[in-house]
């Protein structure tokens, strides 16, 4: 734990600049379109003209140094305990924790697993925004942290041993899930995100079709085609109070985000994100 903290935030945070990036990704996710040039509009939206923001190129680097140490250090050892009559002669981990050299295995898997925690936690930190420095998200600086994001969860999924990743499947989702699925929800199309909030506004406002199912009544009148809010309600945020005073909403709405492959975030960290995309 030592090692690592001092890792992340003396080399990677300090030297490799990821503080520089912290500090200008609120500004990147809330800068506001510039007006488009003619003939430019389709170029900007090609997704294959986004790359790594400047900013990361160092710290990537430095990340990348000590995942590639550890994952090589891994593979080492795994293969010094591979058998013919070991899952076909694959590498497999090994089992006694106290030889020295299942030590430096586990020892090299806890450190990129602290690595991967740690950055992960700090990309977290800015898609969720507790300190409420990104009050209003815009898609085109939504999809450059999008990228931002997908490059380091590639390089911690490049390496790490297959039974490490299916352990992970059946544990509850770390940053590194929640940070990857937050970045894709604030970076959905305006009338995909749009979709997902009148569908949750749907199920919170008593006056809506949906919510009328759950024993919540009110004045028809405000509601819309497509069970959409119409009037001063639809500029209104979300509000996690609402589902958190009935269960089966909750239920709902969480099964809702689930099916549309945002299991990985809380209630309230979707919420979080939808209302400053909105």
């Amino acid at each position: 734990e030592e090692f690592t903290s001092a890792y992340v935030e003396t080399l990677i945070m300090e030297r490799a600049k990821l503080a520089s990036y912290m500090m200008r990704a609120p500004f990147l996710l809330s800068e506001p379109p510039s007006p488009e040039r003619r003939g430019q509009r389709d170029k900007d939206k090609c997704d294959d003209s986004l790359s790594l923001s400047p900013d990361l190129n160092d710290s990537i680097h430095v990340v990348s140094l000590g995942v590639q140490a550890c994952n090589a250090t891994m593979r080492k050892v795994r293969d010094m305990f591979r058998t013919d009559d070991d899952d076909n002669g694959k590498a497999v981990e090994p089992s006694n924790a106290i030889e020295p050299n299942a030590m430096l295995y586990f020892g090299s898997r806890s450190i990129h697993e602290a690595l991967k925690f740690a950055i992960s936690q700090k990309l977290l930190d800015i898609a969720i925004d507790p300190q409420g420095m990104t009050p209003e998200i815009y898609l085109g600086g939504a999809q450059q942290f999008q990228y931002d994001v997908a490059s380091f969860e590639r390089l911690f999924r490049a390496g790490g041993g297959g039974a490490a990743k299916e352990a992970d499947n059946t544990i509850e989702p770390g940053p590194t899930e929640r940070v990857v699925a937050g970045s894709h929800l604030m970076s959905l199309e305006p009338s995909q995100i749009q979709t997902i909030r009148d569908a949750l506004r749907a199920l919170a406002v008593p006056s809506s079709g949906i919510g009328s199912l759950f024993g919540r009544r009110g004045d028809e009148s405000a509601v819309g085609e497509c069970n959409s809010v119409v009037g001063d309600e639809a500029g209104t945020p979300l509000n996690i109070d609402d589902f958190y005073s009935d269960d089966r909403l909750m239920e709902e709405a969480n099964n809702m985000l689930e099916a549309k492959g945002f299991a990985a975030l809380s209630l309230n960290e979707s919420l979080s994100i939808i209302n400053r995309r909105c």
